[in-house]
């Protein structure tokens, strides 16, 4: 089976030849995917009554088909050599994005949001958004998504720490704020309604049901202004900004031009329109 899959060295041994280390040896030294098949007693289950011995062993092992190193049919360059040669003639990779930060936050605060909505609604795209936007402010982000493997069907979930602290423990228990755009992210995390800050923010389409909370509830009627479902967790994001809680829209403009550059203009565009009407 290891020859037939491609590995370019292949050894069968018993377990007491007197060579078994050199052999190993030669098979690590190898430059190349190597299989040991080493056949030996199992000394901790049932020894006395084991009738097998290095000569049974032995015997079994001269009918089998002898493998005994390189398989010349299977040889190759080696995979990791094969790879640094590719990788060493392409262009090398841009560096990592550098967000500066050139804002103040509206809270040094660490701020916990959670967006709840459903498939396509573009939640996960809106949460990295919400931790670039922190980021032009100097605070740490963390994002953590959960969505179910179907296409445009099930719950989208994302969940936002921003800090000016380190973020150690990236779970969320007592959200400050809770952007709900879709049902089906709502019934996904109904308990987690319980535990929002006294002081928290509840911001929901006027078309879902939610479970009754002791804080803050604002509702939008993104229907009313005509804004489709896909954009409801952006344009959720800009009332959270006109309204100075967690971000502002200096963080939420740069963020946009950050993650979508010269396409940013549809979704600026979008933030503008947005109303702050209930």
């Amino acid at each position: 089976m290891a020859k037939s899959a491609g590995a370019l060295f292949v050894a069968r041994h018993s377990g007491f030849q007197k060579d078994l280390p050199q052999q190993i040896e030669k098979a690590i030294r190898f430059n190349g995917f190597s299989v040991v098949d080493i056949w030996g007693i199992c000394p901790g289950r049932y020894t006395k009554k084991n009738k097998l011995n290095p000569k049974e062993i032995e015997a079994i092992l001269s009918n089998l088909t002898p493998f005994n190193g390189p398989v010349q049919e299977n040889i190759r360059k080696e995979y990791g050599l094969h790879y640094r040669e590719l990788s060493g003639s392409s262009k090398q990779a841009p560096p990592p994005l550098e967000i500066k930060a050139e804002f103040e936050p509206p809270s040094d605060d660490r701020q916990d949001v959670v967006l709840l909505g459903d498939a396509g609604q573009r939640i996960l795209t809106a949460g990295e958004i919400f931790c670039l936007a922190g980021m032009t402010a100097g605070m740490k982000a963390t994002q953590k998504n959960e969505y179910n493997i179907t296409v445009l069907r099930g719950p989208s979930i994302s969940e936002i720490i921003l800090s000016k602290e380190q973020i150690g423990y990236t779970g969320i228990e007592n959200p400050s704020v809770v952007i709900a755009v879709g049902q089906e992210g709502v019934n996904r995390r109904r308990t987690l309604f319980d535990r929002i800050a006294q002081d928290g923010l509840v911001l929901a389409d006027a078309g879902l049901e939610i479970p009754p909370v002791r804080c803050e509830v604002l509702r939008v009627d993104f229907l009313k202004q005509k804004i489709g479902s896909a954009d409801r967790a952006l344009a959720s994001l800009g009332i959270l900004a006109k309204r100075r809680r967690v971000i502002t829209t200096d963080m939420l403009r740069k963020a946009l031009e950050t993650r979508f550059g010269s396409r940013a203009q549809a979704s600026l565009d979008l933030i503008e329109q947005i109303s702050l009407e209930i």
